[in-house]
């Protein structure tokens, strides 16, 4: 019993030093994939942000759901098309699309609520947008990101929700991608960490060995050698490009593993792979 007491005050001991290095500084989760798709899961990832600012910390959450659109559009008979892994969206995609976002988002904001924070869904009015490339339909180019909106909210101590959509300077809807939103997000805000919840637990090498830290200069050598394939490319070079821009760290964790977000914001071993530039 002692010496798991002992661990115990270790632990926490441990993590009083990242409190004390994060406290007042902005976090921007973005949450997706299997992570939502299980309500322990859930649970677990909400709890986390609960303790999280419940420490000091400032949080946006930027959410996707493409494993919901997925299944929506096959319930409705439609088929999924894309190009360079981003998602072709037409008329009747895009109208899925913000309806299954809006859901998601305010499953969110009740689930943050239950945890015991307060939260709110600031997606109306967050991003301006471009019209990215006529093949892909009505998917858009972030132009402006609302950051004085999510200041406030944070020095309110509102944890921000933010989905995936925005509207160009006409009011026409684009669907955006979840990372790419996220990472811009972080951008504005000049946060200290971008943290993308993935369905792996980081980066690995030829030999299957997670690698903890990858620098910007690494990324290139690892995709061009096969070690960063398929869905991670377009993660990692999420987190380099907000690395680039004024973002300190940033890392992709697996969130199907509970309390994924304590583990790497609050102990030394942390989990996932940090890139930094």
């Amino acid at each position: 019993m002692m010496d798991e007491a002992a661990q115990k005050a270790d632990i926490l001991l441990q993590a009083l030093k990242y409190v004390k290095k994060f406290e007042g500084k902005v976090i921007v989760i973005k949450y997706g994939g299997n992570a939502m798709e299980n309500e322990a899961l859930q649970a677990s990832v909400f709890q986390d942000i609960s303790m999280l600012v419940r420490l000091g910390l400032q949080i946006v959450v930027v959410h996707g759901g493409g494993l919901k659109i997925d299944a929506e559009l096959a319930e409705r008979g439609i088929q999924k098309k894309t190009i360079d892994g981003l998602r072709v969206t037409d008329d009747e995609t895009l109208k899925v699309v913000v309806k299954t976002l809006q859901a998601v988002n305010k499953e969110c904001v009740d689930g943050l609520k239950q945890a015991g924070i307060s939260a709110q869904d600031y997606t109306d009015g967050m991003f301006i947008t471009k019209a990215q490339d006529v093949r892909l339909g009505h998917v858009g180019d972030i132009t402006k990101v609302n950051s004085m909106a999510l200041l406030k909210a944070m020095a309110y101590g509102i944890v921000p929700v933010v989905s995936c959509y925005g509207k160009d300077k006409s009011g026409h809807l684009h669907n955006i991608n979840a990372d790419t939103a996220a990472t811009k997000v972080a951008e504005v805000l000049k946060a200290e960490k971008l943290t993308i919840l993935t369905n792996i637990d980081g980066v690995r090498d030829a030999d299957g060995k997670r690698i903890n830290h990858l620098n910007v200069a690494d990324i290139t050598r690892y995709i061009d050698s096969g070690v960063i394939r398929g869905g991670m490319i377009p993660k990692v070079w999420a987190c380099a490009d907000a690395v680039k821009h004024g973002v300190k760290k940033a890392h992709l964790i697996d969130g199907t593993v509970p309390r994924a977000l304590l583990l790497e914001v609050f102990t030394d071993g942390g989990i996932g792979t940090e890139i930094v530039k």
